[in-house]
């Protein structure tokens, strides 16, 4: 069985109980706005992280990136980023 809640307004609400209600507006941003919000946002992250913080991030943003490449789409980006010959070493080195 659940239980149903039921709160009421203080009728007799002092000022420090109505200081404290606030409105809480939801603001549109445009598209601007939203991309420097964003970027703020971002900026204050990875302010806030350490050297090993940012690394970990970036490798599994990098790992999960890499899992879904199909094995041709791996290979190509791998040599776009750094070279076929590097490629080649990489798969070398596990084989």
């Amino acid at each position: 069985m659940m239980t149903n809640y039921t709160q009421t307004a203080n009728e007799n609400a002092t000022n420090s109980e109505l200081d404290a209600k606030r409105i809480v507006k939801h603001r549109t941003l445009n598209r601007d706005q939203k991309d420097e919000l964003i970027e703020s946002y971002v900026n204050l992250l990875i302010d806030s992280m350490s050297t090993s913080d940012l690394i970990s991030y970036v490798s599994e943003d990098l790992t999960n990136f890499c899992e879904k490449l199909t094995d041709i789409e791996l290979k190509e980006e791998i040599s776009l980023t750094l070279d076929d010959e590097m490629y080649r070493e990489l798969v070398d080195n596990i084989e």
